[in-house]
């Protein structure tokens, strides 16, 4: 039987009274996302070490009361801090932040899970390091961790942050400790540069997964390349896009472009980031039609895909060569693109203030966001935060939080073969069910290597207009499906989704759930968090398909 009561006594005793949190404004937060959540956090335990998560997870099985645990919480989009179930006790790891260990030499930085993109870049210029770390293109504050154990994507070549990563310290739900690979081994010297170990390799198993509770993590970094140069492209329609991606498939298997160096967004993705919804040109109607969209003031023109990469070289000669080929290999297909280096960005730069006011944008910023401090070389922006703004009519406040601010954010994450006719039906499917259900669709994807893509469709809206909430959710749930039918499953799942896929037909899900009897028999650990199978996926896609077919065109 469940005692919480009996719990919250036993916390406070052996991490603080302080530690342990039920004020109401505190879980009223922890409760809140970017979309309309029902579930309930009766409390909040923040440790502030590795042993204090032992213990709380000791004391969580003796009176059966289940945990969710989250690094920073900003998981926007996907669900923020809330757990998948309700009646959860959020762990709240964010106090455990130290960077534990650093080596110039060998090229990697141990953290825990409260180690954020910012702080992780900040140490790094501090010691004036000549390596960079691969960032995301979400908030600077974000947990390095809780973004590598989502299969979260990187900017750069080590943009796959799982693969270039080892050392993990897992405490199991039952308080138990391990450290898969080498780490199990104290005399060991390759803990931090070896991803394997000797063995079965177990590390996989603690990424999406809610085996365990990861304490440190170790991330590989790159060193800077000796020429550097960013590159921006636009390309005018769907039709031009469709002809580029083979070039452009061409050149990542070539390895003139590395994976995770090269991103796409459409107009309304571009356009999101750079102000809000132009309320006045639509006589307050939404969604904003393409049209109009493109008759924006935009240093994008009439453009409907902007494309942005980087080249990391060895030389400024092999950099000259790399821009030579794919100047040589896109110019059919673009409508124009840009090279930045150092002595573009200065002429650039000595020229602000007029092309700023000719384009409409800040040109500095460009530059910094491309060159100077671009995020290809390790500097997290918080850029792409502005556009869950896009709806609001408030003006963008200096400390963003799209939670406290009802800004409305869901994700879909799907993965497809790069090939233009999936990336094209894809493409349709999103255009289709946004649209159909009153939204812009705001897309973006990236190339992680020559055979696949990753794609980001967000409905974006505010969640302060009555019935939105409602309406966006039906327009994920409709979305998804259709992906699904077409074979393009989400690679990463928020917590709208894990009980969306529908039940695998071999026997990986009934392997998970039995590892999950075996390492946690009480089921206290993070409780429907990719446990598939346990979620009656069936029924979900029952539910699904019942919404597609009562709300596919709501206006």
């Amino acid at each position: 039987m469940v005692n919480l009561e009996q719990a919250i006594d036993d916390w406070s005793r052996v991490i603080g009274r302080e530690a342990v949190i039920i004020e109401k404004e505190a879980i009223i937060a922890a409760q809140t996302a970017t979309f309309a959540t029902t579930q309930r956090v009766p409390v909040i335990v923040r440790p502030a070490n590795r042993i204090q998560v032992q213990k709380i997870l000791k004391i969580a099985n003796r009176h059966r009361v289940p945990i969710y645990a989250v690094s920073k919480g900003k998981n926007w989009g996907l669900g923020s801090r809330v757990p998948v179930k309700d009646n959860c006790v959020l762990m709240a790891l964010d106090r455990l932040n130290r960077i534990v260990e650093y080596d110039e030499k060998l090229a990697y930085i141990t953290v825990e899970p409260g180690v954020t993109f910012r702080q992780a870049a900040e140490f790094l210029q501090a010691q004036e390091s000549s390596l960079f770390l691969s960032v995301i293109g979400g908030h600077p504050d974000s947990s390095l961790i809780g973004n590598a154990l989502e299969r979260g994507d990187g900017i750069g070549p080590y943009g796959d942050r799982l693969a270039h990563s080892c050392s993990m310290e897992i405490v199991l739900p039952d308080g138990e400790v391990i450290h898969p690979g080498f780490g199990r081994y104290k005399a060991s010297k390759v803990s931090k540069i070896n991803r394997w170990g000797v063995g079965p390799h177990m590390d996989g198993l603690f990424s999406q997964s809610n085996l365990g509770i990861v304490t440190q993590m170790t991330f590989w970094l790159m060193a800077r390349p000796k020429n550097f140069q960013s590159f921006l492209f636009t390309i005018r329609d769907l039709n031009h896009l469709q002809s580029a991606l083979g070039t452009l498939r061409g050149l990542q298997a070539q390895g003139v472009i590395r994976g995770n160096s090269l991103a796409i967004w459409n107009v309304h993705k571009m356009v999101a980031s750079e102000r809000q919804f132009p309320w006045s040109l639509t006589c307050d109607t939404t969604p904003l039609p393409l049209d109009e969209l493109k008759g924006l003031k935009s240093p994008w023109g009439k453009c409907e895909w902007i494309g942005v990469g980087a080249l990391y070289s060895a030389s400024p000669e092999h950099g000259r060569a790399d821009r030579r080929i794919i100047r040589k290999s896109l110019r059919r297909h673009v409508e124009r693109i840009l090279f930045l280096d150092g002595r573009k960005v200065r002429l650039i730069n000595s020229f602000e203030r007029p092309l700023s006011w000719i384009t409409g944008t800040n040109i500095g910023d460009v530059t910094r966001s491309l060159y100077s401090e671009s995020v290809f070389l390790g500097f997290p922006t918080e850029r792409s935060t502005r556009s869950t703004y896009w709806r609001k009519r408030s003006p963008i406040p200096e400390n963003m939080n799209p939670d406290r601010d009802g800004c409305g954010v869901i994700w879909l994450c799907p993965i497809l073969p790069f090939n233009s006719a999936h990336l094209t039906k894809a493409i349709g499917i999103v255009g289709e069910k946004a649209y159909g259900h009153g939204f812009e669709p705001q897309i973006a994807f990236i190339c992680p290597s020559e055979r696949a893509i990753y794609m980001f469709p967000s409905i974006v809206y505010d969640r302060m207009v009555p019935g939105e909430d409602e309406r966006a959710m039906l327009c994920h749930d409709s979305m998804l499906q259709r992906m699904m039918e077409e074979g393009y499953f989400p690679y990463r799942l928020g917590i709208q989704s894990m009980a969306s896929l529908p039940v695998g037909w071999d026997s990986h899900d009934k392997l998970v759930r039995r590892i999950k009897g075996l390492l946690d028999p009480h089921h206290i650990l993070a409780p429907g968090r990719y446990a598939f199978g346990e979620n009656a996926g069936v029924a979900r896609e029952k539910a699904l398909l019942k919404v597609v077919g009562r709300y596919e065109h709501p206006r």
